[in-house]
């Protein structure tokens, strides 16, 4: 084939190709106008939406403004008032600086900016299509008035792309409230052409505005604090925020806002520093809702990585991980852990001498305590060390440790780390020993789980468990399972079972997650709501109640009956599937998937399939819960009802099959 010839674009290509990288979607517009605001000194941002911002976008100011000899300026590519040389790249304390934002809205919308300095008389400037007008007087107060109608217009293939307006209008909620968290001192008003989304007054007490974002949530976060070793260490990175108990959790990682020198930039990079500070006593699958925000030289943090400023290069990322761990672990030591978060062993509670915060030189360089090795064997009743005939043993440093020197890269969605050495297995939590067969040990070792299971089975942790016998009977004709015989639990976790001529080994929470999946998802009676004897408010923050709006008539639908009182949101009915307090945690777990692009509630159908999916393993008996015969038999005979008994709801096996064949052919029965 002859190659194809080199040429240079044409500037209008060029402008729709930037136009690409900064204007994704209407939630784009709004961050890159807003930062324009901010960075004039704004005290007061009104932002208007219609239908998701497809049709109009209004972003007003009070700030500097900018001057009318320079509109049309403004409109060209990479001119801009916030960089004077490459040398400046160095060290950006703006929000903005590339000088793309308004040229590349102006290429796929009709763009009118409306501005006036102190002092001066404002003026106004329209482009469409690319294409600019001349300057024209207009009266109108200090500041920027920038209006943005029929985005994508000229471009319908990145508008078929596009989602629901009020998925949009949800996105635009996140990207105001990320600003506002940011920037207390000025004050936000978001609005619809229907209703009020967000309005929040400026102010200098951070606690202020994170009850006005948040709602009474705000009072039950924690102020982030630094450990006292760390005010004299190395290097001028520091954080401060508000963090949640381990107790309050959110299916997904959406109430986490990061911020480096109050720019919000993608939590991504931050969640398993996150993670290792809260340890065991954030339940798996579970996170955490938290406002921290670092702050360090410029010079120390490239922010010009993406167009859209929210990846950002670290130049000492793994102190800055360090310490954003060893905060949260600090702040944590002075709440009490609750009894069940480390399964029961007395040693590992709370978050002190056997899990202290160590600074990385410790870990580097370890000193191995005998004491306490004996000691956490002693209260998870195993046998101890002889520590005067074996060797000291080799103490692995953490993750972050390990990271140290190497200059972590903070591009992407989970930083690198060094995997950790396989963890011995630990002693089942179940109150019960597992007595079915004779002589069989009362304290077996527990069923171990993968990350990946964890991050699949994130609902299994919330809510209470449904007993097998406590469930009606699933009804229906039988699939082509042979009548099967539960012989005994192993590791309070897997099911021991005869079916006929093959042995069966169950994993238990598996296979009745897709019994309870079936019965659900079938059962016409468990999507019928069912009236509250009292309304519940619903104490939701500005995003949530965005969404609740959007999405009100398909929450209608599933059952889920809300009413609008006085600002705030009232349940009058829900799901009959659903039942005391695990309601508020549900609704808004669903709310979570609601926002999600391409999430799976698209239509009322797939809607009741994924309620039934995250209820089915929300209740379903769990590893490490000791069953009893009748239970065992119980689970058995409703998987004979089922039409795909060999494989849970996220696609992962219920059982091993051995054929006594295969056993004979083990044993050396065979030839």
């Amino acid at each position: 084939m002859k190659p194809q010839k080199i040429r240079q674009l044409d500037d209008a290509t060029i402008g729709f190709i930037a136009a690409g990288e900064v204007v994704e979607r209407p939630a784009q517009v709004v961050k890159e106008l807003v930062e324009n605001s901010l960075d004039a000194g704004s005290t007061s941002i009104v932002i208007t939406v219609e239908r998701g911002g497809f049709d109009r976008l209004t972003v007003e100011d009070n700030g500097s403004g900018i001057d009318h000899s320079d509109l049309t300026l403004a409109l060209d590519r990479h001119a801009t008032s916030k960089l004077r040389s490459k040398e400046d790249l160095a060290s950006i304390v703006s929000l903005g600086f590339r000088g793309e934002a308004l040229a590349s809205i102006g290429m796929v919308s009709k763009l009118q900016i409306s501005s006036k300095p102190a002092g001066e008389q404002g003026a106004t400037i329209v482009m469409e299509d690319g294409k600019k007008s001349d300057v024209e007087p207009v009266g109108m107060a200090q500041g920027t008035v920038i209006s943005v109608e029929h985005l994508f217009q000229n471009t319908p293939a990145r508008l078929a792309f596009q989602r629901r307006p009020e998925t949009e209008t949800a996105r635009i909620v996140d990207v105001v409230v990320d600003h506002a968290l940011a920037h207390p001192e000025c004050g936000f008003h978001l609005k619809t052409e229907r209703r009020t989304l967000l309005n929040v007054p400026a102010t200098d007490n951070m606690l202020d505005r994170l009850y006005d974002i948040m709602g009474a949530q705000a009072t039950e976060l924690v102020p982030l604090n630094q450990p006292t070793e760390d005010e004299n260490a190395p290097g001028q990175e520091r954080w401060s925020g508000w963090i949640s108990t381990p107790d309050i959790t959110r299916g997904k990682g959406d109430d986490i806002h990061v911020l480096i020198n109050h720019r919000p930039v993608a939590a991504g990079p931050f969640l398993q520093a996150i993670r290792r500070g809260y340890k065991t006593r954030l339940m798996q699958g579970r996170h955490p809702l938290a406002v921290v925000n670092l702050e360090c030289p410029p010079d120390e943090v490239d922010v010009n990585v993406h167009p859209t400023k929210r990846e950002v290069r670290l130049r000492h990322s793994w102190r800055v991980l360090e310490r954003l761990e060893r905060a949260i672990a600090h702040t944590l030591e002075a709440i009490p852990t609750e009894p069940d978060a480390t399964g029961g062993i007395p040693g590992l509670q709370g978050l002190a001498s056997a899990q202290g915060i160590k600074p990385v030189e410790t870990y580097l360089n370890p000193e191995p305590k005998k004491e306490e090795v004996n000691r956490l064997s002693s209260a998870a009743g195993l046998p101890t060390l002889d520590t005067s005939s074996t060797p000291h043993p080799v103490v692995k440093p953490p993750a972050w440790a390990v990271a140290a020197g190497k200059q972590l890269n903070l591009v992407g969605h989970e930083a690198e780390e060094e995997r950790l050495e396989p963890k011995e297995r630990p002693v089942s939590a179940s109150p019960l020993g597992q007595s079915v067969l004779p002589e069989m040990a009362t304290a077996p070792v527990s069923a171990a789980l993968s990350s990946a299971e964890r991050d699949l089975h994130r609902h299994a942790g919330c809510g209470h468990t449904a007993r097998p016998s406590d469930e009606q009977p699933l009804e229906g004709e039988l699939n082509d399972l042979p009548h099967m015989e539960p012989l005994a639990q192993f590791a309070d976790s897997y099911i021991l079972v005869q079916a006929e001529d093959e042995l069966l080994l169950i994993d238990q929470h598996a296979l009745h997650e897709r019994v309870r999946y079936e019965r659900l998802r079938h059962s016409g009676q468990a999507w019928e709501p069912q009236q509250r004897l009292s309304p519940l408010e619903l104490d939701l923050d500005a995003r949530q109640s965005a969404l609740v709006d959007a999405h009100h008539k398909r929450l209608n639908e599933l059952g889920f009956h809300l009413e609008e009182t006085n600002g705030s949101w009232m349940l009058t009915a829900s799901p009959r599937l659903l039942e005391g307090e695990e309601i508020r945690r549900f609704f808004l777990d669903l709310l979570q998937d609601l926002a999600q692009d391409g999430g799976p509630l698209e239509t009322l159908e797939s809607k009741k399939d994924h309620i039934a999916f995250m209820n089915a393993c929300r209740g379903a008996v769990k590893a490490n819960d000791n069953l009893t015969l009748p239970e065992m038999r119980r689970l058995l005979d409703d998987m004979r009802r089922i039409p795909n008994p060999w494989a849970c709801v996220h696609g992962r096996p219920t059982s091993l099959r051995i054929s006594i064949d295969s056993l004979d052919h083990h044993f050396g029965r065979h030839g």
